[in-house]
């Protein structure tokens, strides 16, 4: 089949990073420079807007065939609000197009045209010195009472479209360096596309409403904050006169992220140093960015934000957020949000601070609920329950803990942080405000991935672990103390007792996780031994692993392969002072991959080698499956007639029509198992409203 290879190149007086793609292509200042395209492995031709529609390409999307881009997302919209439209090209079903930056992210390369053909080792590479045109080009050269000039000079045009043509050449020579999506994944991008092309409706009123409170609510902190600090302080953003405040106040302080602050306040610290940092606190909780977001994205022609999600945006291949972050959402404080959406609409500053406390908190509180259902329909939603934990007990044959999960199901079992510390330490169930059960949610969030000491601090404040500390010490007999604590060297910091109650937490975690435990020693085994004996199939219970072409793959139940590219094996530091030979792979850098990058030729500040071990393998494989579980379930709740129009995490939200549907019914679609889960524990709990809420 004949493949038609694209890339635009567009000019608008909107800013594309801030709205995204629909509100660009749909504004009337947006219009296309080129379209540089190629057949197969023909030359690559270009069409520009004077030009006439090439009678090929109209025959080639009539006839049902496949367009191939990358970032496929961008052209495809492009196509459909101003190439169809305007231009008269008939438009393509979203079927035909395939994205190379899809395939390039499911395994686990940069998503960037230029990233991806460096990693791959193309010699044929993005034309930089012409992406620096093409940025220029996109915005205007001027604006004037109203009328815009571009920079369409001759010479500048010519070598954008150089540029242009450039892009499909590299684009082209990448894919057949790449492996395609499998069927369904690609069956799964394209509802990805229709999800995003529905978007979600905004309440504008409420937004705007929450802005004028939030204006509010900023300036009073801000006065208050300059009054604390005698002036020194001019708002509650400037963070580094904050810190330096603080330390002439004789508290050392480094950071004013929440951890910082939340850590400070438990502090025998000064009372106004104290009061400045609440009020800092207080300022951030709810900034305005992401009510902007929402705005600046909301389609003008039917009112909702779309492009909100970006398909496998991680390696195991869950969604990631795009501009407003549905993902990042916050979990809210208030219970009754209904009766606060009603304040807040209001924009009453005074009104909102009489009811609440913390305004800018109860602002916060509302941001889910600035998404809501189109009139005559209601938002209906499910999350699935701790998937995770039921995913891990499940790859790892944890038999007690999977029976622990169905028990809890069937409303015969305890829930499984209690279930978790009276299994650990050896005590009978207790009641749900005990709080041990604080120390088995800690133990179940931070032990699963073989997570040591630093793991389990990223869950507990100066507060719980001070409780930790008190139950771990009552729990225990002195000589098991006393083992543990010859074992102390001062490590992340922690006291003495601090530090030996978490040994102790962990290992006892361990011991009764043996199944868990070997997993993390089993899979790093596998892994190591496939890059060892290249091309030979390595099966770890029901994972497999194999090294073929320049890639370890990771082949889960469902069939489905994680991608760990340029797999060797190295020696490198442990965090424990050791050296060991374990798995290293290239990958995108992050801020969290920093300190598992490990030397090599070819690191650059975005892609470089980093270590592995066990526990992260672990984790990733446990991630993919319970993302798999989710994607299974979206089909088939779209052919059931519930329109998705938002996965958050382990959450699918829907929007139906009212008097359609129910919560129980999109319940037992998405715990209706493939073949492939069987045996796996799975529970979903939902909603329904008019709005998002968590």
């Amino acid at each position: 089949m004949t493949v038609l290879h694209l890339d635009f190149e567009t000019r608008s007086a909107v800013d594309l990073k801030k709205t995204g793609v629909y509100v660009y292509a749909a504004d009337a200042t947006t219009d296309i420079w080129c379209m540089a395209y190629a057949f197969d492995d023909e030359p690559v031709e270009l069409w520009v807007p004077d030009d006439e529609i090439p009678l090929r390409i109209v025959e080639h999307i009539l006839g049902g065939n496949t367009l191939v881009a990358h970032n496929a997302s961008f052209e495809r919209t492009i196509w459909r609000y101003i190439l169809g439209p305007r231009y008269g090209f008939p438009v393509p079903e979203t079927s035909q197009w395939r994205c190379t930056m899809s395939y390039c992210y499911a395994l686990g390369l940069p998503g960037s045209l230029d990233g991806a053909a460096y990693a791959v080792g193309l010699q044929t590479r993005k034309d930089m010195t012409g992406h620096r045109l093409m940025m220029q080009m996109a915005k205007p050269r001027q604006v004037k009472d109203g009328k815009i000039t571009w920079w369409d000079d001759e010479e500048r045009l010519l070598r954008l479209y150089d540029y242009c043509k450039q892009d499909v050449e590299v684009e082209r020579q990448l894919e057949k360096k790449i492996r395609p999506l499998p069927p369904f994944e690609q069956e799964l991008w394209h509802l990805d596309q229709k999800i995003n092309d529905r978007g979600v409706l905004v309440d504008e009123d409420l937004a705007l409403a929450a802005k004028k409170i939030v204006q509010r609510a900023q300036d009073d902190l801000n006065d208050r904050m300059r009054q604390l600090t005698g002036y020194a302080v001019k708002s509650t953003s400037a963070v580094n006169q904050i810190i330096t405040w603080v330390r002439q106040q004789g508290v050392e302080v480094d950071s004013l992220n929440a951890g910082a602050i939340d850590t400070l306040l438990e502090e025998d610290i000064p009372a106004n140093v104290r009061e400045v940092l609440m009020v800092r606190r207080e300022a951030a909780k709810a900034s305005v960015s992401k009510i902007d977001a929402l705005l600046r994205g909301k389609s003008p022609e039917d009112d909702r934000a779309k492009g909100l999600l970006q398909y496998h945006a991680a390696s195991t291949g869950r969604w990631g957020g795009r501009r407003f972050q549905p993902q990042n959402l916050r979990r809210p404080e208030e219970d009754d949000i209904d009766t606060l959406i009603e304040v807040v609409s209001t924009g009453d500053y005074d009104l909102c601070a009489m009811m609440y406390d913390r305004p800018l908190s109860a602002v916060a509180d509302t941001l889910r609920g600035m998404l809501k259902a189109a009139p005559g329909h209601r938002i209906v939603a499910a999350d699935y329950s701790n998937i995770e934990g039921r995913v891990l007990a499940w790859l790892a044959g944890e038999k007690w803990k999977i029976k622990a999960f169905e028990e809890f199901d069937q409303g015969i079992g305890p829930d499984l942080y209690i279930k978790s510390y009276a299994e650990t330490f050896g005590v009978p169930l207790f009641d749900e405000k005990d709080p041990r059960r604080q120390v088995g949610k800690t133990m179940e969030l931070a032990g699963g991935y073989q997570g040591g000491h630093g793991a389990y601090l990223n869950f507990l404040t100066d507060k719980t672990l001070a409780q930790l500390v008190a139950l771990v010490k009552d729990a225990v007999t002195p000589d098991e103390w006393d083992e543990f604590a010859q074992r102390y060297k001062g490590s992340h910091g922690l006291a003495l007792d601090e530090w030996t109650s978490l040994a102790i937490v962990i290992h006892r975690w361990r011991e009764k996780h043996s199944a868990i435990k070997q997993f993390w020693y089993d899979m790093e085994e596998a892994a190591v031994f496939a890059v060892q004996n290249r091309g030979q199939m390595v099966k770890c219970r029901s994972i497999v692993f194999k090294v073929v072409g320049s890639f370890l793959f990771m082949r889960l139940p469902s069939g489905r392969l994680l991608s760990y590219p340029f797999p060797e094996v190295r020696e490198f530091d442990t965090p424990w002072g050791d050296t060991k030979q374990g798995l290293t792979y290239f990958s995108t850098i992050d801020q969290s991959k920093k300190a598992k990058v490990v030397s090599d030729e070819r690191n650059t500040s975005n892609w470089a080698r980093i270590k592995t071990y066990g526990g992260m393998l672990v984790e990733n494989a446990t991630q993919a499956v319970a993302r798999d579980i989710l994607a299974v379930a979206m089909p088939k709740l779209e052919a059931a007639g519930y329109p998705i129009i938002l996965t958050v995490h382990d959450e699918i939200v829907c929007e139906v029509p009212e008097g359609f549907g129910s919560v129980e019914e999109m319940e037992r679609i998405m715990c209706d198992l493939p073949a492939w889960a069987e045996g796996l524990p799975v529970a979903a709990k939902g909603f329904e409203g008019k709005r998002y809420r968590k």
